[in-house]
């Protein structure tokens, strides 16, 4: 569609839609802890080709997923604050997550129903990519590099 979607976290809790010549359709979101379209802190979102947005609602330690319209679909659970979220040519999706709740950081490979295929421990993920090969791409704050993770086959 060309829209352009904004994560204003640290302030506002809410998600901004722009089209490409930049007038605002749209917002939504506000701050709480529990009720779907309530934030604290998002950090990141990320469009699917269907439209999908997909919102890491970090604090809360969940994914919420909204129409371009920002109407409720559902939300993920059971993970650390997502920092970053990415999907892949095959529909897989790729969180970092910081701490959980045993005080751990990961990155988790999602299914795109909202089942975890996989999870590991990685300490101080932030920024994530993953490419054409299935290769994953870590930022790393402690130490401000990027890791590079070779998809076996």
């Amino acid at each position: 569609s060309g829209d352009l979607y904004v994560s204003d976290g640290y302030r506002n809790a809410r998600v901004h839609r722009f089209s490409k010549d930049g007038t605002l359709i749209n917002s939504w979101g506000q701050p709480g802890k529990e009720a779907p379209g309530e934030f604290h802190l998002v950090h990141s979102l990320l469009v699917d080709p269907e439209g999908k947005v997909y919102v890491c609602d970090r604090t809360n330690r969940r994914v919420q997923i909204f129409s371009p319209e920002g109407e409720f679909i559902t939300m993920w659970t059971g993970m650390g604050g997502p920092d970053n979220i990415v999907r892949d040519s095959e529909g897989i999706f790729y969180i970092a997550e910081q701490a959980d709740e045993s005080g751990d950081d990961h990155v988790s490979i999602w299914d795109g129903d909202g089942n975890v295929l996989e999870r590991w421990p990685i300490r101080h993920a932030h920024g994530l990519e993953v490419d054409a090969h299935g290769d994953i791409y870590l930022g790393l704050t402690i130490d401000q590099s990027v890791d590079k993770y070779v998809r076996q086959r």
